[in-house]
Formats: C-alpha cells, structure tokens, sequence
C-alpha cells in the first residue's frame, strides 16, 4: 500500500500545481472514476482532493453527486450515468462562478504539496520517503506559532474570536512531555489577568462574560505546565469582535449554490476558509476539525487543516 500513497501524493501534488485540472471537493453517495477514456473495468471510488485527468471519466447512479473546483469556479454533477471529464469542462454552463469556490480553490491548492496529503500514520514508510514540511514563508495568516514553543497553541491562534464562548487548545511539542496539568491565564492589553484556570487537559473552553470581555478589544493568553512556567505557549493575542458580525456572513455564504449542492463535509470546509478569510481563526480551525469528524476518510478535509495549522507558523 505505501507505494500506492506516493504515487497517490506525488500525482496529486503535479496535478494541483499544473492548476488546470479539475479537483474534486464533494463526493455525496459512492460516485466512481476512471482516468482513461476507454476500458469498462478501470472505475475505482472517488476521493475528495483527487485531481481528475481531462481525459478521464465518472460514473454516478442515482441519488449520488460530485462537485468539482476547475479555474476558480465549481460544477456540481448529480445526473446518474457516465460523463467524459472533457466534455464536462466544455460545457461553460455546467460550471459557475463563486467567491467561496475561489476561496477553497485558493486553499487546496496551497494544501496540495505532498506534505499535508501525507498520512502521518501510514506504516512501513522509511523517513527518506516521507514528504518533508514545506517552509513556511507567507504570514498571510497572521498566526502567532513558534515552531521552537515548548507547547504549541492550536486554536485560538491569533485573529478574532466572538460568541458567549471560545475554544482553545494546545498540544506539547516534538519531545517535549506532556504535563500533568496545565495553568491557563488570559490578559488584557496591559497584562492584567483576567482569567486564570488549572486543566490537566491540552484545551479548554473560555466564557467571555467570566473574563469580562468588551467588543473590539485585544486580550492574550498563554498556557503553561502549573509546576514550571517555562513550558509553555506563545503568548498569543487576539480580538473580541461581535456575534453579530458572523451572522451575515454565514447567511451569504449558505446562500450560495457552491455550499448548497455541497455534502455537509465539504459545507464546513467552504465555511472555515470563509471565516478564516474574515478573520476568525478559532471558528475556521474548529470548522475544520468537525469536517475530519464528521467524515474520517475525508483525504481534502485532513489535507486542509494541516495546511491551516502551517500558515499559523505550526
């Protein structure tokens, strides 16, 4: 199998970077695909993240659907039957413009290195085979990570955070153990402690009203081991925006024929790159985490989180 998965990797990574492919970011019922344009026993089960070849073909029976990215806009396929790849993106009907389908196509392909493709579990793969971590150089994501941290923080990560309440978590770094209990401290502007919690978890979830925030305004938090306060976290700053500012946003989205002909994984993977785009990290990370969730085998969804946690510097 682990021959399967290079292959599997390195195909995808020349495919999303050729950037002309269509890749496929919802697959609702059990649709199948063949990359050749001929041949009735070369059809095998489709995965999210798979480019397709133009000259390639699917198969649907009824009930079942596929939605594609291909030149920043998305088709949705759901007539039961066999369809050419070709005569699909020659039909400029089937495919429509989207922001949201740029968004995620802007995502996936920046997820497509064979790094976040990789499967960190797959056995029997030596380490000169393992796909190496790409250097992370953009800082569109104005994340607060330290690669070199004793514990790093996952989420919230920097950004807005709004609502009653907000998730934060945070994992030991490479060889470094895990405490047996953690002391997490949240700060305003001028370092005045606001809040002050013990967990032997690595997350917990903050009520704003205990800590007294204020709408607009930046706080901090760090976490560290409660018996050595040199293990720990970044200290990391964020905003408290309004509630009321995600609503509309969602609403948009929702509305969208990109989100509405989607599967629920895929409706929360378009919904984390909208609220990433916006700034909301923390509700972008958990957006992306119910997808894996929701959806084990979900190759697009697991590829795209690991990308998110990069752009944090993590």
């Amino acid at each position: 199998m682990k021959w399967l998965t290079l292959l599997f990797i390195a195909c995808t990574f020349l495919a999303l970077n050729a950037q002309d492919s269509p890749v496929v970011y919802s697959v609702d019922g059990p649709v199948r695909y063949s990359p050749a344009s001929k041949g009735w026993f070369n059809f095998s089960p489709i995965k999210t993240g798979m480019p397709l070849s133009k000259e390639g073909r699917l198969k649907l029976r009824a009930g079942t659907s596929v939605s594609l990215l291909y030149d920043e806009q998305f088709a949705t396929i759901n007539t039961k039957g066999k369809h050419d790849i070709a005569t699909l993106l020659a039909d400029y009907d089937q495919f429509q413009e989207s922001p949201y389908a740029k968004l995620l196509r802007d995502r996936v392909e920046e997820a497509s290195d064979p790094f976040f493709f990789y499967l960190d579990d797959e056995p029997g793969l030596a380490s000169s085979t393992k796909p190496t971590k790409p250097k992370y150089e953009s800082k569109e994501g104005d994340g607060h990570g330290d690669a070199d941290a004793a514990l790093l923080p996952i989420t919230t990560n920097g950004g807005k955070v709004a609502g009653e309440s907000f998730f934060v978590s945070w994992a030991p770094g490479a060889d470094v153990k895990a405490p047996e209990q953690y002391t997490f401290r949240l700060t305003n502007d001028q370092g005045q402690v606001l809040l002050e919690k013990t967990t032997t978890e690595g997350s917990l979830t903050v009520n704003a009203a205990d800590a007294g925030l204020q709408t607009g305004e930046f706080y901090r938090w760090k976490a560290t081991a409660s018996n050595d306060a040199s293990v720990g976290t970044p200290l990391i700053t964020f905003e408290y925006a309004e509630e009321a500012a995600l609503t509309p946003l969602l609403i948009k989205l929702k509305a969208n024929s990109a989100y509405r002909t989607a599967e629920p994984a895929a409706q929360l993977l378009l919904e984390a790159v909208a609220l990433e785009d916006a700034g909301f990290q923390e509700r972008a990370g958990l957006r992306f985490r119910e997808a894996m969730e929701q959806d084990p085998d979900h190759d697009l969804a697991r590829a795209l989180y690991k990308a998110f946690l990069w752009r944090q510097g993590l």
